[in-house]
């Protein structure tokens, strides 16, 4: 409604000359458009000087103020400049006219606030009445919400998967719009060939009110029958035709092993064997954790393997870590045949996710000597001053006879040599002892030495025997150990 025009009029006595003390105000509320406070919109103060000097500028001010709880729109405020007053100027600006100042204060809040300030002088000696009125507009107003819900669903999952692992996928769903959103359903169809952990070909999801700005997560967990590219899609709808999809996509692999293996057709027995083994990844996924695993067969022993090849029980493994796609890594395990006949090595390859490869070599071991040396002191520990007898014991383990058998002792400096004995002689050269060479020992046959030697002196002594013959690329080396005690 339109506010009521009800004057606020301030009176200003002149003096004929100038205050000497300090300035005093007066002041004066009116309240629109009832006058009374409880009942009213609009509060309006004015406040000017008491008394003013004639023909001296001078300035007052009146406020505006909202004190319902409604806005108030086209605020006018309107001063009567009274005869005797001569306008000079306005903070904030006004429009002029017919001897009035008028101020559009356009709308107020609630509470809210504006002060205009008027600067003029007194023309004539007696009194200035300038007379304000405050009018408005207060709309009835009644607010309708206006929405707009949307839904928006993402989805995510790893771009590449391991045929043997669970392939983890999440999805939410979001109203990105204004208001709720209503009955949202997320549905998810996988493609053939990709099911749930539990078997399910898809899932479902119902949420019956999705607030503004709000979200929810879903998270499946799903398994690939074979490797491939999977896409998957999964679709959320809702009240108002509201719709929005995404799509993913996973390419399942699997890491494909392949295996050789290369060796000799024949070998002496107790000759070394040399195995090559390589392996390859021929799949399209990194082979992880890959180990190779060479079986000793019987008939046979480990002898050495590259690459940090070790033996774990009758194993040699090696554990080469992972293998990319196209990759190739080669090792080589070496043996030793022991028996005659045919041995055969058989070798795999394994790693996660990936089926195991195996590839055999057979081998003909053929006869050869195979010489055993033993050496065994009959008494320990030994008290320094005395002596111990150690035995040398050589065994031709072969199927063939050893030539040129020969025995090399060396003592260290707390033994001292006394006598030998046995199946060659002994010639002693202070801590050496050689034992003639035994020309031929039979498959099966044993030749045995006995080397007296007396303790000199305390600690852990060791006995060193080095053993030579025609069929041994290097020494074979014994060592017992003694206690001679004080």
């Amino acid at each position: 409604m339109k506010g009521l025009k009800i004057a606020l009029c301030t009176i200003l006595m002149c003096a004929l000359s100038q205050l000497s003390h300090a300035q005093e105000t007066t002041g004066l509320t009116m309240y629109f458009p009832t006058g009374v406070s409880s009942t009213s919109v609009i509060k309006l103060d004015k406040t000017a000087p008491s008394t003013v000097v004639l023909n001296k500028d001078f300035s007052y001010t009146l406020t505006v103020t909202n004190i319902s709880k409604n806005s108030v729109s086209n605020v006018v405020l309107t001063e009567k400049l009274a005869e005797g007053f001569s306008f000079t100027s306005a903070t904030p600006a006004a429009s002029a006219a017919s001897g009035k100042l008028e101020w559009n204060l356009g709308a107020l809040a609630p509470g809210a606030s504006q002060t205009v300030t008027i600067t003029g002088k007194a023309a004539a000696v007696g009194s200035i009445e300038n007379c304000a009125t405050v009018t408005y507009d207060m709309a009835a107003c009644l607010a309708i919400n206006v929405v707009n819900p949307a839904i928006k669903v993402t989805k995510t999952a790893p771009e590449t998967a391991l045929l043997c692992d669970p392939i983890p996928m999440t999805i939410t769903v979001a109203n990105t719009g204004v208001g709720p959103a209503y009955n949202v359903t997320v549905t998810d169809t996988l493609p053939e060939g990709m099911t749930t952990l539990s078997g399910q070909s898809g899932i479902k999801y119902v949420t019956p009110v999705l607030r503004q700005g709000e979200s929810k997560t879903f998270n499946i967990t799903v398994k690939a029958a074979k490797t491939g590219r999977y896409t998957n899609t999964a679709m959320a709808t809702a009240d108002g035709d509201l719709s929005s999809e995404a799509s993913v996509t996973t390419m399942v692999q699997q890491p494909v092993l392949t295996i050789t293996k290369a060796g000799p057709d024949k070998r002496f027995a107790g000759r070394p064997v040399k195995y090559t083994i390589t392996v390859s990844n021929t799949g399209d996924a990194v082979a992880k954790s890959a180990t190779i695993m060479d079986i000793v067969p019987a008939g046979s022993r480990f002898h050495k393997a590259s690459d940090g090849g070790t033996l774990q029980g009758n194993n040699v493994v090696w554990n080469i870590g992972d293998l990319n796609p196209g990759a190739t890594k080669t090792v080589d395990v070496t043996l030793v045949g022991t028996q005659i006949g045919q041995i055969v090595n058989t070798a795999s390859v394994t790693a996660d996710c990936a089926e195991s490869a195996v590839a055999k070599a057979p081998t003909q071991i053929a006869g050869i000597p195979a010489i055993l040396l033993e050496v065994i002191d009959e008494e320990d520990p030994i008290e320094v001053g005395s002596t111990v007898t150690y035995m040398i014991r050589v065994t031709n383990q072969g199927s063939l006879a050893g030539t040129n058998i020969k025995i090399d002792v060396q003592l260290e400096n707390a033994a001292e040599f006394v006598s030998a004995s046995g199946a060659t002689t002994a010639t002693a050269n202070g801590k050496s002892i050689s034992l003639a060479p035994v020309p031929s020992l039979a498959p099966k046959k044993q030749a045995v030495w006995k080397i007296v030697v007396k303790a000199v002196d305390s600690g852990d002594v060791r006995f060193g025997v080095n053993m030579t013959s025609d069929q041994i690329d290097r020494p074979v080396r014994e060592t017992e150990a003694t206690n001679f005690y004080q």
